[in-house]
């Protein structure tokens, strides 16, 4: 019922295979396909549930594709498809990754609503998302891989209320500019947002109105933002994984609005940036804390209270800076912390005072 062709030199779907009905899975990935006969998809029109053919040569696909009516896994990732073919109606998962695609494939509109749940169209040649692009088909849909494309930008609205999407990935695009609006019909499924290597630039977060508010995982980095302002990361109420990595922030903003605010943030990441410098208890609203990562910025002393009342903290690097030197008390009140990096700076000597109740 499963036939593994993979890591062959085939240049054709061996036509024994068109005798056997039965067959549930059929594996030809790695090969050196450039077609597929009609007639292999009829003979399996009534068995086949799951079809890989990634890493071929296939530019097109018959439309006896669509008949395979049992078909729910497809991946026709890394060929040479311009368009996506005829699609069975209940596909439940479709990667064409890889491809030379250069919009939404119009197909997926022939999708019966409440099918697709998983959507790979990472590195295509796609530039724009489209309003009514999402319709009915989309219903079901869960994760959303649009990595490595063209988009520049997202417009209002682009993502339908009834599109209970909870993981998009917008990373390696020339993404500039989101509509404050795009992510708002997102509001109760969106849990994942991925945007590394775009262009964003200056604060962040960026301005949204909403769509965001149940966000578990945020990752911007490789973007090129400068100030990263925490009183508005309390926004996020759910918000556990930041990585702002390879960004050029220079500054952590606190004002008085974070006075009274408690962050769920358990993972923080802002190694690679152009920190010199932190205020004392800039991460004190951070109960859940668990790991911070700060190295490889341009740090150069560390003063009182930099790190207290973090009774979560388990892992702290702040590693590859320049620090010479730390105040009384640094380390206040980190009862949790298993590990401490500090390889990599300058010092010429360490003080236990600069530890207070550190496990």
């Amino acid at each position: 019922r499963q036939i593994i062709l993979d890591l062959n030199e085939l240049t054709m779907i061996p036509k024994l295979l068109f005798a056997n009905n039965r067959i549930e899975k059929l594996s030809v990935s790695y090969n050196k396909l450039n077609s597929i006969s009609r007639d292999l998809f009829l003979s399996l029109k009534n068995s086949l549930e799951h079809l890989e053919v990634e890493h071929n040569k296939l530019f097109h696909l018959p439309d006896s594709l669509a008949q395979v009516a049992r078909l729910r896994h497809l991946s026709l990732a890394y060929n040479q498809l311009e368009e996506s073919p005829p699609l069975p109606g209940r596909i439940q998962t479709l990667s064409l990754a890889g491809n030379f695609l250069t919009t939404i494939p119009s197909a997926l509109q022939t999708l019966e609503p409440g099918s697709i749940r998983y959507l790979d169209l990472s590195y295509n040649r796609i530039s724009n998302l489209l309003p009514n692009e999402f319709l009915d088909w989309s219903t079901s849909l869960g994760t959303l891989n649009l990595r490595g494309n063209r988009i520049a930008q997202i417009y209002k609205n682009v993502f339908p209320a009834n599109m209970p999407v909870k993981e998009i990935n917008l990373s390696f695009n020339d993404l500039y500019h989101v509509d404050p609006q795009s992510f708002s019909n997102l509001s109760s499924s969106l849990h994942v947002l991925e945007s590394s290597s775009t262009l964003f630039s200056g604060y962040f977060p960026f301005e949204t109105e909403e769509g965001l508010e149940n966000l578990s995982w945020l990752s911007f980095d490789n973007n090129d933002f400068h100030i990263l302002k925490l009183s508005k990361i309390a926004s996020f109420s759910y918000l556990k994984y930041l990585n702002l990595d390879y960004n050029r922030i220079v500054d952590i903003s606190i004002n008085d609005d974070c006075q009274n605010v408690s962050l769920s943030l358990s993972n923080i990441r802002i190694s690679y940036n152009f920190l010199n410098s932190l205020r004392s208890r800039t991460f004190s609203y951070m109960p859940e804390l668990r790991n911070l990562d700060l190295s490889y910025n341009r740090i150069n002393n560390l003063t009182k209270h930099s790190f207290t009342n973090l009774p979560n903290l388990r892992y702290l690097s702040l590693a590859g800076n320049i620090i010479d030197s730390m105040e009384y008390e640094t380390f206040a009140n980190l009862p949790k912390l298993e590990i401490l990096e500090l390889q990599g700076n300058n010092f010429s000597c360490l003080s236990l005072n600069s530890f207070f109740n550190v496990s």
